[in-house]
């Protein structure tokens, strides 16, 4: 009888060959909110000439909202941060689920679903007084800012001659 053999294929991903585990920068769960009156320079009729954008009823404009939510997790973060290290945003996932009239009062609230080493992921709630009107997700990196610069930025600007 013949012997059969199988061989075992491994399939490797990023995952599976990450160097070693480091301690989270952030603690899971970690939770911040703070609460913003918006403001004309909000508005999306001021984001720019022409009538895409003034052709548009006077409410808070999405990327606003997302710089607002951003800010919030990278200061959630800082008080971890190590020396010469900032938080770098790799994903920003916002569902903007409801106008904001320009002059309310919105609260955001940053929760940390996920913290492995460098990375953090950030489960994000914006609400106004009548309802949530912007939730999603926002993902972060710490990386060292003077490796950061030299090695992934400084080839980018040498190629635009600054």
């Amino acid at each position: 009888m013949p012997r059969i053999t199988t061989t075992v294929r491994r399939r490797f991903s990023p995952r599976s060959i990450r160097s070693p585990r480091t301690a989270p920068l952030v603690r899971r769960g970690a939770l911040r909110d703070a609460r913003y009156l918006t403001r004309p320079e909000d508005c999306v009729q001021v984001a720019g000439p022409g009538p895409e954008w003034s052709n548009k009823p006077p409410v808070v404009a999405s990327y606003a909202v997302i710089r607002l939510c951003e800010e919030l997790c990278m200061v959630a973060l800082l008080d971890a941060m190590p020396e010469e290290y900032c938080s770098l945003g790799t994903r920003q996932h916002l569902g903007h689920l409801g106008p904001i009239a320009v002059g309310a009062e919105i609260i955001i609230t940053v929760r940390c679903v996920r913290a492995r080493g460098k990375y953090s992921s950030w489960q994000v709630t914006v609400r106004d007084s009548h309802e949530v009107v912007g939730e999603g997700r926002m993902d972060f990196v710490a990386v060292h800012r003077p490796r950061y610069e030299a090695h992934r930025l400084a080839p980018k600007r040498a190629a635009l001659g600054i």
